[in-house]
């Protein structure tokens, strides 16, 4: 019986489902896909917009971040692997590029200029990667719109940065210590102008170059494993008063790098020519545009009154050409 009942449910749902009317007229298969390339054009299009602007703050900022003693090799060179792409991707790159592009290879999207003025420019495929690891000197070989193609990389004095942009709403900025840099969207949206970006390019820039999370990753193991002796030897209660002592030995000390990081991030912003009174806005205009979340760049780099007007000072300091160590003792 209980069968029985089953099987007129799911007749009346089949009636049902057959009755319900279908609003708007019929949407066809290409119809869709149409619709698909033009939503992903738009994505990429803001996606390379918002690559370009980071790569060219990058550029102008990277050479005058801290000098060191020896020299690297530069190949800043960003592209899209087609082989991974779905059609729709493929469709949407190739309105924006104008050209038709094959199933495979790296499809250039952002390019340094140095490379650019040899002829590697974005809308050019490489067909083939020869030389996998660029060294001073020696000839970067690649196949491109299958001719070959070399050139020595450029020479810079300080380690290089990568970067990526991550397609996320929540404005934010952060570093690796495998010495990436990620940028969202979300960021490039709230903050139109290029010194205002730079802020944050360079303040991130600062914590890489100081070496501020190698510090952090070193201090938060050191910490670890002698809170392991304690634990051994003292017992429960004396870790948790180690612990408690330790963690805000080491809030102390970020906020100690926020404050470095926030003056040699401006002071790479002024060395690279940038307007650092407009650059120094940035935090005033997040304050103003942004809630306070987990996810936003305000949750790890908060403005409080406090930190806004220091940051003016530091641009006043920096005008006055003082440095860092000048600075840092100074009453408020």
């Amino acid at each position: 019986m209980k069968a029985f009942k089953g099987v007129i449910i799911a007749l009346c749902l089949l009636g049902l489902s057959a009755c319900a009317v279908e609003t708007g007229p019929p949407v066809s298969r290409q119809e869709l896909q149409r619709t698909q390339v033009e939503i992903w054009e738009i994505k990429l299009r803001e996606y390379l917009k918002c690559q370009s602007r980071v790569g060219k703050v990058l550029i102008r900022l990277l050479p005058h971040t801290d000098r060191e003693e020896r020299s690297y090799p530069w190949f800043l060179v960003k592209g899209v692997d087609l082989e991974k792409t779905p059609p729709e991707v493929d469709q949407a790159l190739s309105r924006i590029f104008a050209r038709s592009l094959p199933s495979k290879g790296l499809l250039l999207t952002f390019v340094h200029p140095y490379y650019k003025e040899r002829g590697l420019v974005p809308g050019k495929m490489v067909n083939r990667v020869q030389t996998f690891k660029a060294r001073l000197g020696e000839p970067v070989r690649l196949w491109v719109e299958g001719r070959p193609w070399s050139a020595k990389p450029l020479e810079l004095h300080t380690r290089p940065v990568d970067f990526q942009i991550v397609d996320k709403p929540e404005p934010n900025a952060w570093v690796t210590p495998e010495y990436k840099m990620y940028v969202t969207l979300g960021l490039c949206r709230v903050l139109p102008e290029e010194e205002e970006l730079a802020a944050v390019v360079g303040h991130e820039l600062a914590h890489l170059k100081r070496g501020h999370l190698q510090k952090q990753v070193l201090l938060t193991t050191l910490r670890d494993l002698l809170g392991l002796g304690i634990s051994a030897v003292a017992g429960e209660t004396a870790t948790d008063l180690y612990r408690l002592g330790t963690n805000f030995a080491l809030l102390k000390f970020s906020r100690d790098q926020e404050r470095e990081a926030d003056f040699y991030g401006l002071w790479y912003l002024s060395r690279a020519g940038y307007n650092l009174d407009r650059a120094a806005q940035v935090w005033v205009h997040l304050a103003a545009v942004l809630p306070p979340g987990p996810a936003s760049i305000l949750s790890t780099h908060p403005p409080t009154a406090e930190r806004l007007a220091r940051i003016r000072k530091i641009v006043s300091y920096i005008h006055q050409g003082k440095s860092f160590e000048e600075i840092r003792h100074l009453n408020p």
